[in-house]
């Protein structure tokens, strides 16, 4: 593995993107006493929401390409094109001008070359990322740009210096500081596999522990989380939340939604399911969404998992047409960046 050293991005602001809250978006917010971080990769944005006074208010900032989030305390995890960040929340004289603003400062900055970083989780002993264009599982290492850590075994003898997506390992879940799942569209190991078979079909929920196809038979899925006492992902090209049942080996929908759906986090009784407006004959173009709904959505929708209904939605109306990820953080009622240039 060899790639060229880059010059870490300048983090700046960005345009914003045009909001259209509906339901009890913005209410709920306001309760919950944080703010969630979007990623809409194809727009190069990371998009900072909360509602501090009852009002949303919303940042946004550039990043090549961002993908997958996460949050672990006070630390949160991006990764973007060329580069994996990991950022420290904090107070600072910066952010004192408004009452629960917090400045995300990064402290790590790892080049890491087109690996096409898809979902990122915090474990036991770090941070983790679904390597998509190697097909495994990594951590960010300044010294070799990444480190192995799972591949499953359906890649065979397929050589794991190959950097061509096969599979389309595109998701991670962490349990108790534990790589347990994983999701991808297929279960093949020739190069770019995925792109050549039925992927509304043939997508995978794979048991990491015991290196084994847990479910099958799902829809470009993405996503899987823990939450309330079982694993959830996005069967994405159906617009579906879904959780697992491990005991039927299938993903039920729990609601279906109108857009692609990935991103997916749990705040209180409340699942935030991102949500996207695939284009027609794109390579993640769904016929099973895009024709169940005439109009797709992208944005934020606010799902009631017990009951399984959408109580409110945030739609990007301009500016942010697919998201990747969503991550919430807690007790940060408004947050801004430190240019790391200025460290």
């Amino acid at each position: 593995m060899s790639f060229r050293r880059l010059a870490t991005p300048t983090i700046a602001a960005a345009r914003p993107i045009e909001l259209r809250p509906r339901g009890d978006f913005v209410e709920w917010l306001a309760a919950t006493g944080g703010t969630l971080a979007v990623t809409t990769y194809n727009s190069g944005k990371l998009a900072l929401l909360s509602a501090p006074a009852g009002e949303l208010v919303a940042s946004c900032w550039s990043f090549p390409r961002p993908m997958g989030l996460a949050v672990a305390g006070r630390r949160l995890a991006l990764a973007s094109r060329d580069h994996f960040w990991q950022m420290e929340i904090c107070g600072g004289e910066e952010a004192a001008e408004v009452v629960g603003q917090q400045l995300i400062v990064p402290a790590i900055v790892v080049s890491t070359g087109r690996l096409d970083a898809h979902d990122v989780a915090f474990d036991r002993c770090g941070v983790l990322f679904a390597n998509t264009r190697f097909n495994c599982v990594a951590r960010p290492s300044e010294r070799v740009h990444f480190i192995r850590v799972w591949r499953p075994s359906f890649m065979g003898e397929t050589p794991p210096t190959l950097a061509v997506d096969c599979c389309h390992l595109n998701g991670i879940g962490v349990r108790a500081g534990r790589l347990e799942i994983a999701t991808a569209f297929c279960e093949q190991s020739e190069p770019a596999a995925w792109r050549a078979i039925d992927r509304f079909q043939s997508g995978v929920l794979i048991d990491v522990l015991h290196d084994r196809v847990a479910a099958r038979g799902l829809c470009l899925p993405h996503s899987p989380r823990w939450h309330a006492g079982g694993w959830w992902l996005c069967d994405s090209g159906r617009g579906a939340l879904a959780r697992f049942d491990p005991r039927r080996e299938v993903c039920e929908p729990v609601i279906e939604l109108p857009g692609f759906t990935r991103g997916l986090t749990f705040v209180g009784n409340r699942a935030v399911v991102g949500l996207s407006r695939i284009r027609k004959r794109h390579i993640l173009d769904a016929p099973p969404v895009r024709e169940r709904w005439p109009r797709l959505r992208s944005g934020l929708a606010i799902v009631d998992q017990t009951r399984g209904v959408e109580t409110g939605s945030l739609e990007f109306v301009r500016g942010g047409r697919e998201v990747y990820d969503v991550a919430f953080i807690a007790g940060v009622t408004a947050a801004t960046f430190a240019d790391p240039t200025a460290r």
